[in-house]
């Protein structure tokens, strides 16, 4: 990854994305309590994400090959979950929450195999596993980063600047994807 400007822009913006949706990671539970909700909102919420990412990866297999400008679907992808992250701030029922996850499920659909898919492309052959460890390696380190600074942020400013500092970060990484150049990645 030395020299490798496509990998390390990757890992930044992944990362900066990682690091935001860890600063909610483990407060999520928290959060579903604070609007009424309660451990069966948090399951269902969460198997929403998941049945909703996985019929939208359906869709991404079947189509996510015939796209040209990949890098557009990551950086939508990133788009996506900061709206998403918006959103949270106007959750007041479950409905509007397992909504939200929806939302959520369709930005992971597009930025987790886009993301493989780029990541893989620009990997150096000789040094699959290196790279493929330090990127393991950043991310296991910005979400335990995450989930500290969250806690904080929370306790100190509330969920509402949580999900806007989220969000900023989300676009910050939508942003840097949109305006690297197309011979970068």
């Amino acid at each position: 990854m030395k020299n490798n400007l496509a990998l390390k822009i990757l890992f930044v913006c992944n990362a900066i994305y990682l690091f935001a949706a860890l600063l909610l990671g483990p407060l999520y539970a928290v959060y579903v309590q604070k609007i009424g909700g309660g451990v069966l909102l948090v399951s269902i919420t969460t198997a929403v994400f998941y049945v909703s990412s996985t019929i939208f990866l359906i869709l991404m297999s079947q189509r996510g090959d015939e796209v040209k400008e990949k890098k557009l679907l990551l950086a939508a992808s990133y788009a996506i979950r900061g709206f998403g992250f918006l959103g949270m701030i106007f959750v007041n029922t479950a409905l509007a929450l397992i909504l939200i996850q929806i939302v959520f499920g369709l930005g992971d659909s597009l930025g987790t195999p886009i993301f493989s898919a780029l990541f893989a492309k620009h990997t150096n052959k000789k040094m699959e596993v290196m790279e493929y460890s330090d990127w393991t390696l950043v991310a296991n380190l910005v979400m335990a980063l995450g989930s500290i600074v969250g806690g904080f942020i929370v306790s100190g400013l509330g969920f509402n600047f949580l999900f806007v500092t989220i969000a900023f970060l989300c676009f910050v990484s939508a942003g840097w994807i949109l305006f690297t150049p197309k011979d970068v990645l």
